[in-house]
């Protein structure tokens, strides 16, 4: 594989399982959209051609190729990881930036086989990983040029793994802020939450008990207790949603709960908001939390995973511990009733999104770190193409 051109960007290979709604995802697609085009040219591969963020990566002009991957565990998958390696020669791609835990895998090894820099992207505690799974991800952890991560909890979790600390990079998720208020300030589209309650509105998948929804519509009882007018407002979808409904309905808040589905439209849905909560046993940096900060919202956040990195308690929010019903109420109850309070705990947290998690600086950690990997070599497994 010969050099690129002087002056030429550097290729780099952007690979993601697919561009499903998500926080990774969306992130995935923030990069892609503001990275150096003068320095890295993103060359964008997947393993499934789906998801909504598909859009997203058009209006940029991205269009990935699929490898029409289907199960990691067969022959004609370790073919098309030979076929990815023989395009990583012999298209010059310097560097295998890996997204998600399937991608960390099949990118690795492709990176490995024509001796290209790899990074293993890594944004939660493992809490969705059974064992196999887990020793898996260590492993590549531990194989990769580089291991990124969003939060210092992950970044501490791979370094107990064995991940040497120089070779764990921490990359802030980005927000872009300039949109981020455009958004905000277009009307959302139906149903909207009413603009004359106390609002509390939680983002988050129902697909995964470990985002805590029980607990925050027991809670939230406690809240329609004190507060007769306030509601819940539920953004996001999954299996497990009409489980939350019955819980609502057994708890008989079902007026004060409402079940809004994936929107597009958070940013929008946030600036009729009062109050953001997250109410889950695990994180690393939770987009949603970010977004509520950049609305000037307060946060009530369980204090797990990244939360206490982005919630200062006192400062921008409130912190709880997971599992804890009646203190996430009390808390919320706290906010709710003090409103210039929760004015200043929502200015301080838009001043923490503006100086720790703006685009610009995430753009400046990619660039440091695909610089640095571009200084470690290793000799091709695989002859060039």
């Amino acid at each position: 594989m010969s050099d690129p051109p002087p002056g030429a960007p550097v290729k780099v290979l952007v690979f993601s399982n697919r561009f499903l709604l998500g926080g990774q995802e969306r992130q995935t697609v923030v990069h892609l959209r503001t990275v150096d085009r003068a320095r890295w040219q993103p060359v964008v591969a997947c393993l499934h051609f789906e998801g909504e963020h598909l859009e997203d990566l058009e209006a940029i002009g991205v269009v990935p190729e699929s490898l029409d991957v289907r199960k990691i565990v067969r022959p004609q998958t370790a073919w098309r990881v030979m076929q990815l390696a023989q395009r990583l020669r012999r298209e010059r791609i310097a560097i295998v930036h890996a997204q998600d835990f399937y991608t960390n895998l099949l990118g690795t090894l492709a990176a490995r086989l024509a001796g290209v820099p790899s990074i293993v992207t890594r944004v939660d505690l493992r809490h969705n990983l059974g064992a196999a799974k887990r020793a898996a991800l260590t492993a590549v952890s531990r194989a990769a040029t580089r291991v990124l991560v969003n939060a210092l909890c992950i970044r501490d979790l791979a370094i107990a793994e064995g991940v040497g600390s120089d070779r764990v990079a921490v990359v802030r998720n980005g927000v872009d802020l300039s949109g981020f208020d455009a958004e905000r300030e277009r009307p959302p589209r139906e149903p909207v939450p009413d603009r004359d309650r106390p609002t509390v509105v939680n983002v988050a998948n129902m697909h995964h008990p470990v985002k805590g929804q029980e607990d925050l519509i027991v809670a939230f009882r406690e809240v329609v207790t004190a507060i007769p007018s306030a509601q819940l407002v539920l953004v996001g979808d999954g299996v497990r949603r009409p489980g939350l409904e019955r819980l609502a309905r057994d708890l008989r808040i079902t007026a004060n709960v409402r079940f809004l589905g994936h929107r597009l439209d958070v940013p929008a849905l946030l600036a009729r908001a009062t109050l953001t909560v997250s109410s889950s046993y695990s994180e690393g940096i939770s987009n949603a939390v970010l977004e509520g900060m950049a609305a000037r919202l307060p946060v009530v956040a369980t204090a797990v995973g990244g939360n206490p990195e982005l919630v200062r308690d006192g400062l921008t929010g409130r912190l709880v511990p997971p599992g804890a019903p009646a203190q996430l109420a009390g808390r919320m109850l706290d906010v709710l009733g003090d409103p210039e309070g929760a004015r200043r705990m929502g200015e301080a947290g838009r001043h923490v999104v503006e100086a720790e998690f703006s685009v610009e600086q995430m753009r400046l950690s990619y660039d440091a770190l695909y610089r640095s990997c571009l200084e470690t070599t290793r000799p091709p497994l695989l002859a060039s193409a």
